[in-house]
């Protein structure tokens, strides 16, 4: 039973004990797709390593999985939904994602990495910067490769995230969320189109964070005054791959195509 079929189970499951009727049994089943997720955590390269097609659709289906058990610790009807999502505790999430090789990561620094906005505290003092108030869900890591970020509450000034854009422009890479409008490659596409979809991966090596790793545009090569079709210059194309959202831009943030762009910066 893949990751795939184990998200379709979670979605018609109906119960109050998903960790005990579903996921757990999924774990004791399943040892080969977890090995394989754990390997591509353990692949090395010069520096980001290489993986084809079928590894990134494998990376992206345990993630969906991820993104649907978070639903249960976020609010709102940003999906169009009012369903709650699985029935699993804080403690059976955490279980689960470490059961199949991902460590927890509980920064108190903020960081676009590791963080994904999930609501905002604006600050009178607009250079403040941002300070996590609350976790939602955690960070997952696989080995160096960002997983899923954690979604935090956070205060900062409007110089560092913006109000009504930091919180409320649309979210990219997100297949759902309860809290914000999301958009990724996969939606509009049928049933199984929709999982023949590559993985994003960031990476942290060496003191400095990789953003979407196999984007074919490296933005710290553009010629200065570049401008995207979107009209979008290089420097709001890197705050939208490195937040994966406008934090302060105050542009249209709907229907974007960011996904072919990278980007690396030191961790400093």
């Amino acid at each position: 039973m893949s990751f795939r079929s184990l998200y379709h189970s979670l979605l018609e499951y109906e119960g109050q004990a998903a960790f005990d009727d579903l996921l757990r049994p999924w774990l004791e089943n399943n040892l080969s797709e977890i090995e394989l997720l754990r390997s591509l955590g353990a692949r090395t390269g010069t520096p980001i390593p290489k993986m084809s097609s079928e590894e990134l659709w494998h990376l992206y289906a345990a993630h969906r999985v991820l993104e649907l058990l978070a639903l249960r610790f976020q609010t709102g009807s940003a999906d169009g939904s009012e369903w709650p999502g699985p029935a699993v505790t804080e403690d059976e999430f955490h279980r689960f994602a470490q059961c199949i090789g991902l460590d927890i990561v509980h920064s108190e620094r903020w960081s676009p990495f590791h963080h994904e906005i999930v609501g905002l505290t604006p600050i009178a003092d607009p250079a403040r910067p941002a300070r996590i108030l609350k976790y939602h869900w955690p960070c997952l890591m696989l080995g160096p490769m960002l997983f899923m970020r954690a979604g935090v509450t956070v205060s900062a000034g409007s110089a560092h995230m913006a109000p009504g854009i930091a919180d409320q422009s649309t979210l990219y890479w997100a297949h759902r969320r309860k809290t914000r409008p999301h958009q990724g490659l996969a939606h509009g596409w049928g049933s199984n189109s929709s999982w023949r979809t590559d993985f994003r991966r960031d990476y942290l090596l060496d003191g400095m964070f990789h953003f979407n790793v196999d984007g074919d545009i490296d933005l710290s090569k553009l010629p200065p005054g570049d401008v995207d079709d979107g009209g979008l210059s290089a420097q709001e194309r890197r705050e939208l791959v490195v937040n994966r959202c406008f934090v302060v831009c105050t542009k249209d943030h709907a229907d974007l195509f960011p996904y072919d762009d990278r980007c690396s910066v030191r961790t400093d």
